[in-house]
């Protein structure tokens, strides 16, 4: 016997209706991406990070940080563990936020191929964030993927500035994942 299976593309609109599981639902083109519950290491850097961000943000008063954030766009959305925009924003809906300025991903056996391939691809063509950052708990690194430009893998300190800046953030990436 064989059965006929329909499918149609997901949307942004379905993910109203699956459940609040623990998981983390995506669409991307279509296709629904899941992503199981992240390990308390991926969320003690994901959070150690965020730390660091929503101070410089404090000082700089002129981004916002979110984490875990959202990106709609057309019948998409991601969810990157980090995201930066341009501005002060309290209680806006994801959609009304301006362009992501920068974006971070924190890598999980799970995710990794689909964060370094079809994810980074979005985030730069689809939505023209200027800068994702991968961090690599494995490696010991934060792959910095500038839009147009080669990956950068950096072991020891990333610097980052906000638009109209003073001073940029810096990122002591041995004491966020560890000395190797």
């Amino acid at each position: 016997m064989v059965m006929a299976v329909e499918t149609r593309p997901w949307t942004r609109a379905d993910l109203a209706r699956l459940p609040d599981d623990g998981n983390r639902y995506e669409v991307l083109d279509g296709r629904l991406l899941v992503t199981p519950q992240p390990a308390q290491g991926h969320q003690r850097v994901a959070k150690d990070l965020l730390v660091a961000l929503d101070a410089y943000a404090r000082a700089t008063g002129s981004i916002t940080v979110a984490g875990p954030g959202a990106i709609p766009f057309g019948d998409s959305e991601l969810q990157p563990d980090l995201m930066v925009v341009p501005g002060v924003y309290r209680d806006q809906d994801w959609i009304e936020l301006p362009r992501t300025l920068l974006v971070i991903e924190v890598l999980s056996p799970s995710t990794r191929r689909r964060d370094f391939g079809i994810k980074l691809s979005a985030y730069h063509v689809q939505l023209g964030v200027p800068e994702v950052w991968l961090v690599d708990r494995e490696e010991r690194a934060i792959h910095i993927c500038r839009f147009g430009e080669p990956p950068r893998v950096e072991h020891r300190s990333v610097r980052w500035a906000a638009p109209g800046a003073r001073d940029p953030l810096v990122v002591d990436v041995e004491a966020l994942l560890g000395a190797g």
